[in-house]
């Protein structure tokens, strides 16, 4: 049985979510940030830079939330969460999914350090930056799901998972409110029970904002 390791609110709900959408039995083990647990010897062992999420199964432990989505969707092809492989849309789910980690969670990211932190921590600068950046990447979004309801198509995917996770994210920070049509797309992903199971309430998140720990993944 797979084991997540995982500490919200960060992207390990991606993890969890996949669980939850594929039907996976796991059991979760939550790490500490604040604490320190991620520090530990045994931890690195399993996560070398600490950070969280994690996923140890029978046959192998990996990390990095997109990386884990990807494989956990791919081991379970009857389940239909990623198009065909070779297909056009299995070309839009990859951009997609790459765009999730790589465009918009460094633009969020850079808005939370620097407005969700401890205040001693805060640079406006970066913080105005990176409501710059997540603007051009919001735009490019919307203008994609005015068409359709899902980012990769007209089917629910990995990539609503890893896109829907950074839209909670934008929701936490207060960016997302400027873009109905993001608004509206994460709505949608919010009503599916697998994401209701994944993410607790939103009250439970606001206990860990202000930790001052960098260790999300």
């Amino acid at each position: 049985m797979p084991e997540l390791y995982e500490s919200p609110p960060t992207r390990s709900q991606r993890a969890k979510w996949v669980l939850e959408e594929l039907e996976i039995e796991y059991t979760s083990t939550v790490i500490n940030l604040p604490e320190g647990e991620q520090n530990s010897d045994a931890y690195r062992a399993i996560q070398p830079l600490g950070g969280v999420p994690a996923i140890k199964t029978d046959s192998y432990t990996m990390f990095e939330s997109v990386a884990i989505v990807l494989q956990l969707i791919d081991e379970h092809p009857e389940k239909n969460l990623a198009p065909t492989l070779g297909t056009p849309e299995r070309a839009s789910y990859y951009q997609w999914c790459v765009f999730a980690g790589t465009e918009l969670d460094p633009a969020i990211m850079m808005v939370f350090d620097n407005t969700m932190r401890p205040e001693a921590q805060h640079e406006a600068n970066l913080a105005a930056r990176g409501r710059d950046a997540f603007a051009t990447r919001a735009d490019i979004l919307s203008k994609v799901l005015k068409k359709q309801d899902y980012i990769a198509g007209s089917n629910f995917s990995g990539a609503d998972i890893l896109i829907g996770h950074s839209c909670f994210m934008a929701a936490l920070t207060e960016l997302i409110g400027d873009y109905p049509v993001l608004q509206s797309y994460y709505a949608r992903l919010q009503q599916r029970p697998a994401h209701q199971r994944a993410y607790p309430d939103f009250s439970e998140f606001t206990r860990t904002l202000n930790t001052g720990d960098n260790s999300i993944q």
